[in-house]
């Protein structure tokens, strides 16, 4: 999958400097000869979360570790039927959130909890720890990740944020159904009990009549809570047409600096919060449909 380019920015949010936080995002991306990866992870704010910037880390690299494993022992075929599809995503989410769990197990027997950590929690969880309880609530975080093989493409969500995708007939959309369950400051997690049947996902077989996205693009809250809810989605396309104009005009690498740059906007200027945005671009063929992107 050489024509795909990835990236992945993370900037620190004001209010978390402002309260001396550590920044909560966290983001992946990686290419390779047989896949092409991006992850975005938001660590919650909750106080009793108060490790949820390793949680956020891990579950970046168990999504990819997740998925790797995936892709190289599934071999989808044009005969499969969509229920064969659905229960082989469903696995591989199940197989994410159980190396998820395994990671912060790990890292709970290295570390246990201390006492300064413990009086940050809300009494509820406090007791919760202290009895060997919901452990990996203190680990909680979002998950979004995005990967791309030779035969087919697929998104995972878990939690708030956005996952949107440029197709090649320039036309923008968010494949992956949204979560009711996320509104205001809730949000579905990596570290909840039914995680796995709060999952969304999207996949897609490659041919020549289904051909994949342009491009890719994830984004915690740090982004998309800057627009107003009911008009979310026109504002996002819109960023992600100039973005995507940027990668034309500009290069892979400038437009990635200038990535940087933006989240930084949106994390200090902006909400206030830990932002990421991630992705991949097919560069050539974001060339070709170039006139359709500017005509807007």
């Amino acid at each position: 999958m050489n024509n795909y380019q990835s990236f992945a920015v993370t900037a620190r949010g004001s209010s978390h400097i402002k309260q001396d936080k550590d920044c909560q995002d966290y983001s992946y991306n990686c290419s390779e000869p047989k896949i092409t990866l991006a992850v975005v992870a938001d660590g919650h704010g909750d106080d009793s979360c108060f490790r949820s910037k390793a949680g956020a880390m891990r579950a970046c690299y168990q999504a990819l570790r997740g998925i790797v494993d995936f892709i190289e022992s599934y071999e989808a075929t044009s005969e499969q039927k969509e229920d064969e599809w659905n229960r082989a995503i469903e696995n591989l989410i199940k197989h994410i959130i159980a190396l998820w769990q395994i990671k912060v197990e790990e890292d709970y027997k290295k570390n246990p909890f201390s006492e300064k950590e413990l009086a940050m929690a809300t009494e509820k969880y406090r007791k919760k720890y202290e009895n060997g309880e919901s452990l990996n609530k203190a680990y909680g975080a979002t998950l979004i990740t995005a990967a791309i093989t030779e035969q087919y493409w697929l998104g995972i969500h878990i939690g708030d944020g956005r996952f949107t995708v440029l197709y090649p007939d320039g036309t923008f959309d968010q494949p992956v159904p949204w979560d009711d369950k996320c509104f205001l400051n809730a949000t579905t997690s990596i570290c909840d009990d039914d995680a796995a049947e709060r999952a969304r996902f999207h996949y897609s077989l490659i041919t020549p009549e289904n051909p994949p996205p342009v491009a890719v693009f994830l984004c915690s809250d740090g982004v998309d809570d800057n627009y107003p809810v009911e008009e979310n989605e026109k504002h996002l396309y819109k960023l992600y047409n100039t973005i995507a104009l940027t990668f034309v005009e500009d290069g892979f690498e400038s437009t990635c600096e200038q990535l940087k740059a933006l989240a930084n906007k949106f994390a200090i200027e902006g909400k206030g919060d830990d932002t990421s945005i991630a992705g991949f671009v097919d560069m050539e063929k974001l060339k070709e449909i170039a006139p359709i992107l500017k005509q807007r």
